[in-house]
């Protein structure tokens, strides 16, 4: 059991619509063969953050979708709802990008609208939870500040320690390094502090096992894994740095699936966490 709790298929008329999307997108990325690199690692991720945040307000206590619209953004159905739309937009970009010969603007512009949608469901977020107070935006803030502080030394260090692999994988380190940092510690302080039950098997027995520690009354249960995050990330960024050079393609699409396993479920959390009492 590696999958989180509460997984199921939305109705079979949505789950053919989407499967159908899917291929269709697919088909028409594979052929237009859009450029692929670490660059497009870091546009992508706001895409994987945007489909984390809608899943949460598909989940109590926020629950905002209309029935009709509701089983898109259930898990797993949220996955494929935002790389349909994800691939619709890419696929125009590209279009437009190589018709005008400017192919190497896809990428950012990519990134771009994927940080603008982001923002907005954010603050829609964020206005909704001020309603009950500004309690609700201290943890999701703490947690967005500590990850990234924690990103910055963790990269600095492995810059000094092995300076060719942070400079080749300038782009994708940062990034798998804070979705997975976002993920341990946003996960560590609904633990902790927040008092929610991690649903995913995995997290919840590294935690099960910390609690079980003598450092857990000064530490909790959340830190083992944070630092159990931080070695995967560290880990694969060395292992996939010869990849990166051997195949770029390749090696890029598989850190943006690394990432997406980090910053989905992490921006999940933050959104979620603007709820919550404490």
């Amino acid at each position: 059991m590696v999958l989180p709790s509460g997984l199921a298929l939305p109705p079979l008329e949505y789950t053919v619509a989407l499967l159908a999307g899917t291929l269709v997108v697919t088909a028409l990325l594979y052929a237009l063969e859009p450029p692929i690199n670490q660059r497009t690692v870091v546009a992508l991720t706001p895409w994987m953050a945007l489909g984390g945040a809608l899943h949460a307000f598909h989940q109590p206590p926020i629950e905002a979708y209309r029935p009709v619209v509701t089983p898109l953004f259930g898990a797993p159905a949220v996955y494929l709802t935002t790389f349909v739309t994800l691939g619709v937009v890419w696929v125009t970009l590209t279009l437009f990008s190589v018709r005008r010969g400017h192919s190497e603007t896809i990428s950012r512009n990519l990134g771009y609208i994927g940080i603008g949608l982001l923002t907005v469901l954010l603050v829609i977020a964020v206005v909704m939870a001020l309603e009950s107070g500004l309690l609700g935006l201290i943890w999701p803030t703490i947690a967005v500040i500590v990850a990234t502080v924690v990103t910055a030394v963790t990269v600095l260090v492995v810059a000094l320690w092995r300076t060719p692999v942070v400079v080749r994988m300038r782009y994708a380190a940062p990034t798998v390094v804070f979705a997975h940092m976002l993920d341990g510690v946003s996960t560590a302080v609904g633990a902790d502090v927040i008092g929610i039950t991690e649903r995913t098997p995995i997290p919840a027995r590294i935690m099960e096992f910390a609690g079980t520690l003598p450092t857990a009354p000064y530490l909790g249960k959340g830190w083992l894994f944070v630092f159990v995050k931080l070695l995967v990330a560290i880990g694969v960024v060395f292992l996939l740095d010869d990849y990166l050079e051997e195949d770029p393609v390749e090696a890029s699409l598989l850190l943006a699936v690394v990432t997406a396993v980090g910053i989905g479920p992490a921006t999940n959390n933050i959104v979620l966490f603007l709820f919550s009492p404490v």
